[in-house]
């Protein structure tokens, strides 16, 4: 029987079944939009802006990281502080970052795909 006081730990997904998971929503998206639309011919013009969306969220993380960064080692140089060490325990959430923005960019990079090969179905 389970301990209710004890939880286990959270063990994230592996990448590619995120990478996927990512692709199936992406795909139930566009498919539900050409429904609404009425037109199969649209599957290709929404793929190509799903893929503008997934190119912006894979930015985001980049972005935020470089002011973080930018931020915490101005203001380790006024206090006197040593940069390096700043910036080594600030690793867990870039390489968190860097995770998302793989994820995102790769699932952007496929749906810029998906919509180069359904071009003939407009």
């Amino acid at each position: 029987m389970n301990n209710p006081s004890k939880l286990e730990p959270i063990v994230p997904r592996p990448f590619w079944q995120r990478f996927l998971i990512v692709m199936g929503v992406d795909t139930l998206i566009v498919a539900l939009g050409a429904l609404l639309l009425r037109s199969s011919g649209q599957i290709s013009n929404l793929y190509f802006w799903s893929s503008i969306v997934l190119f912006a969220i894979a930015v985001i993380p980049i972005i935020s990281e470089v002011g973080t960064s930018a931020k915490a080692t101005g203001k380790a140089i006024k206090d006197g502080q040593k940069v390096g060490n700043l910036l080594k325990d600030k690793q867990g959430d870039f390489d968190r970052g860097a995770r998302t923005t793989y994820l995102y960019g790769l699932s952007g990079f496929f749906a810029l795909l998906l919509s180069i090969l359904t071009l003939p179905l407009g």
